[in-house]
């Protein structure tokens, strides 16, 4: 029954992008109002190294346990330095990438922006600190001055947009020039032509593009033992079976669809000339 509610959902989010919008938006809220644990604090698929030619971040013992969630930050903050930048991430979820990416990566600042007031409200609480901040604010209206950030990070979270289009236009317009937005997420197959024309048509130049559909596949066979274990002492059983789906664990419609390629992550750099 689970599986044909996502298939189903999925499907209008497809064809009504502002059904996907607000609804995300309410699913968000609710999850930062009654999950608030301070250790659960990324949401995305993760990314696991399986070329050998990447070197892995090395964390402190107290961060391993979100090892493969940071990877998928770190594979995009990796490609330029970010150290004494001021760093935006549209889309910041429950905090932990923004949190790990000052902490590892040294941006002078880092300003994490959601949609949810309820998740940036927990943010400033577990994760809030001198230079790292939250603020409520829509990726499609970003409320900051023009030419502001060093930097704009974007992490599995533009797939939940109304426009792309409006996104990418803000995010070239609080781009410092020669800025960088370090951009990754994930499309139907058939969505990927569109994209990458938007993506071109945006005004920054494309530095690099990658699909990393296997990578973040891998990862998701890792963790998911890890995931099974936290769905079952976190969510009540009436929610469990929605949120093994939304968590990706093998064999629920998002894994399978990465697994048959239907779906294609993919990382991009750009830059604004």
């Amino acid at each position: 029954m689970s599986s044909l509610f996502v298939k189903s959902y999925l499907k209008l989010c497809g064809v009504i992008p502002g059904f996907r919008k607000i609804t995300r938006k309410w699913m968000y809220q609710l999850m930062a109002r009654f999950i608030k644990q301070d250790q659960w604090s990324f949401m995305n698929y993760g990314y696991a190294q399986i070329d050998g030619q990447e070197v892995k971040p090395i964390l402190d013992s107290s961060d391993e346990v979100n090892r493969l969630s940071f990877q998928l930050y770190h594979h995009l903050a990796n490609e330029v330095n970010l150290e004494d930048k001021s760093l935006l991430e549209v889309g910041s979820g429950r905090g932990g990438g923004a949190s790990m990416i000052k902490k590892y990566h040294k941006p002078s600042t880092m300003v994490g922006l959601d949609y949810s007031g309820n998740a940036v409200k927990l943010c400033n609480k577990n994760h809030g600190r001198e230079g790292l901040s939250f603020v409520e604010g829509d990726a499609e209206n970003l409320p900051f001055s023009h030419e502001s950030f060093d930097a704009v990070i974007n992490v599995e979270s533009s797939h939940c947009y109304e426009s792309m289009n409006r996104f990418l236009g803000e995010v070239k317009k609080v781009l410092k020039p020669g800025g960088h937005f370090l951009f990754t997420d994930f499309r139907y197959s058939y969505e990927m032509e569109e994209l990458e024309k938007q993506l071109n048509d945006s005004q920054m130049v494309v530095m690099k593009k990658r699909d990393i559909t296997p990578n973040v596949l891998q990862a998701l066979d890792e963790d998911h033992d890890r995931r099974m274990t936290d769905i079952s002492k976190s969510i009540p059983k009436l929610f469990a079976n929605q949120f093994r789906e939304f968590a990706g664990v093998k064999n629920s419609v998002v894994y399978n669809q990465f697994a048959n390629r239907d779906l294609i992550y993919f990382s991009f750099i750009l830059q604004k000339q």
